[in-house]
């Protein structure tokens, strides 16, 4: 049932990330941590998805251009991680990590692949004006379906060679596991710093910057 709720995930959070809602539920962040959620392991999926989230600040997707997707590769990352029944030891963050980031990439060539049967499907047939309105309506429906369907999908594919991997991974797993902490430190450190000037080139940025970095703290101090 977790499995099936899982893709479900999937589908909607690659429909959030540009065909219909984008109510946020497609940032790394959120959609980890419903994906850990989902399979018993909240905590490890949102200590994936904001390790993603903080490594995918400065990928800006602006009008053509490629990106990678990030949502459901955090769906798949984190789903990955609570599926494989591990224990949530720094390699194994690290190793769910990078799966996540390189399915990134997976996941993003497939919202391009989409970018040409969206297009192909806009060409086809030459409908009437009386027509057009009416076209344009079922061409969004179709595109936003096919979101789903592709999101379902490679969450599925995401999530099978994931899992065995995975724990194949971390089986063989052989570096101190501190190593492994200070790899999802200083990664994290390094992409977080590129990504200041972004928010603190205007006055409001600064403020929510500053706050942003005060409430982490906290919740650092406390934990």
């Amino acid at each position: 049932m977790s499995v099936a709720a899982l893709l479900v995930l999937g589908g909607i959070v690659a429909l959030d990330a540009t065909s219909f809602g984008q109510l946020m539920l497609s940032r790394p962040l959120v959609a980890g941590t419903l994906a850990g959620a989902l399979v018993g392991a909240p905590l490890e999926g949102a200590l994936v998805g904001a390790s993603l989230e903080a490594l995918s600040l400065t990928v800006l997707p602006v009008g053509a251009s490629r990106y990678p997707d990030t949502g459901t590769a955090a769906v798949a990352a984190a789903g990955t991680l609570g599926l494989a029944g591990s224990e949530a030891t720094a390699p194994a963050l690290l190793l769910a990590l990078v799966y996540g980031l390189a399915w990134q990439r997976v996941a993003g060539a497939t919202v391009v692949a989409g970018r040409y049967l969206n297009e192909r499907m806009v060409r086809a047939g030459q409908p009437s004006r009386a027509r057009m309105d009416t076209l344009i309506e079922h061409r969004h429906l179709e595109t936003m379906l096919l979101d789903v369907i592709r999101g379902v999908v490679i969450t599925a594919a995401a999530v099978m060679a994931g899992v065995p991997l995975l724990l194949m991974a971390i089986e063989r797993w052989a570096l101190p596991a501190n190593m492994a902490a200070v790899a999802i430190a200083v990664s994290t450190a390094a992409v977080l710093a590129g990504a200041v000037p972004l928010f603190a080139e205007a006055s409001r940025g600064r403020a929510f910057l500053v706050l942003g970095l005060l409430c982490g703290s906290i919740l650092a101090l406390i934990r």
